[in-house]
Order: structure tokens, then sequence, then C-alpha cells
């Protein structure tokens, strides 16, 4: 399957934006129907329906926590529900202006959670030179998932996220340890540009510009 699928991304426009979602990327959307995507697009040839809608708590938690008791395991599998701390989280988030919540998905079946953030106003501002107009993107991906439809996700994300002219760079902090993570971001426009040493982890640290996604979906 493409990466540079010419249905996908040769005509933009063509993406269903709903143009009364919020003035801006990380705005609150709780004055919004959340069961409303942001963006979707229709794969006809590849019988695939690739779509984003915000995140929605009563549902969502207990689906991103089935995720990861299974890659995590450990004292996750002990619990049968979500901690609390997790609805808490999200729905913080969502009454937010610094980050937001979204699910991914493949033909209506969630695949992947993304988090977007302003990175000026995050912890990882500690580790490179942060500037107005950094957003943050973080992805929790569903087990089993296949790979190429995460990278078309996170293309028609991005797609999306520049949309917005507030918005300048993406920015990725990735484990080095993650081959895979590394090789999809990559295919979506991000390009490595400095190793930072977190409190956890040592991770790579990826941009991606509206030249650079041009250029990785051309």
């Amino acid at each position: 399957m493409s990466t540079k699928s010419t249905a996908l991304y040769a005509t933009p426009t063509n993406l269903d934006h709903p143009e009364d979602m919020s003035s801006g990327l990380c705005a609150s959307l709780l004055h919004h129907g959340i069961e409303r995507g942001i963006t979707s697009k229709e794969l006809p040839e590849q019988y695939l329906r690739v779509s984003v809608r915000p995140f929605n708590v009563d549902t969502d938690v207990s689906t991103l926590y089935k995720w990861m008791s299974q890659e995590y395991g450990g004292p996750l599998l002990h619990r049968a529900q979500p901690p609390s701390e997790m609805d808490e989280l999200y729905a913080s988030m969502i009454e937010s202006d610094i980050s937001q919540p979204f699910m991914g998905l493949i033909n209506d079946v969630p695949i992947c959670q993304i988090d977007v953030y302003k990175t000026q106003q995050d912890a990882i501002s500690l580790y490179y030179n942060a500037k107005p107009g950094d957003y943050g993107i973080k992805i929790e991906l569903a087990p089993l998932v296949l790979q190429q439809n995460i990278i078309l996700l996170l293309q028609t994300c991005l797609e999306y996220f520049f949309s917005f002219p507030e918005v300048g760079r993406i920015v990725a902090d990735i484990d080095m340890r993650n081959d895979s993570n590394e090789h999809m971001f990559k295919k979506a426009g991000f390009r490595n540009t400095t190793s930072i040493q977190g409190p956890y982890k040592v991770s790579s640290l990826y941009i991606c510009t509206r030249n650079s996604f041009r250029q990785a979906v051309r």
C-alpha cells in the first residue's frame, strides 16, 4: 500500500473538515459535539475510510486502557477498570487550550489515540529550543495495528494540523529504541534533528514542517 496516495493528498481541500469545530488547534472542544469528526477521507481503491475525531472520555478511556494493558502488562493487568486518574487527565485536556486528545480511526474502528499540545507550555521545551507555533504530537497505538494504516492516519492528522495558520512545526519525541515509530514518522515528513536525554529515556527529536510534509506525500 503506497504511503503517497494521490487520492489522499492530491487535492487537500477535499478533506472533510467541519468548519465550526474550533478557532484554534488546541482550543477547548467542550462546546462541540464530541462524536463529530474533525477530518476524514475516503480511499475507495483501498477500501478505507481514514478519520480523526475528538476524544470521548465516556467511551475512549476504557479503549485506551485496554490497549495499554496489552502493550505494557504489569500492574495494569490487575485492574479491571481504568484508574480514575485517566478520566481526569483526558477531561482536563479537553477543557484546556494547551493540549487536545483525538482518536484515529480506520473504517470507523479506533486504531490509535493522538495528543497534540503546545510545546512551549510543556516539559519538552526544557530539552530543545521551542518556538511559537511549535505543536507536539504523541500517539498511542492499538495492539497489532497495521503500520501502513498508522502512516495514513498520521499524514491525515498532519494535513489537518497544518490547516491552522498558527501551526508552524509539529514536533515528535520518539524513543531511540523504537525503530518502527521512527519509520512511520519519517514517512509522514518528520526529520530527525537531535537527541535529547529525558528523565527516563534517550529520545530522538523529530520535526515536521509544511515543506517536509508536502515533500513526503508528493
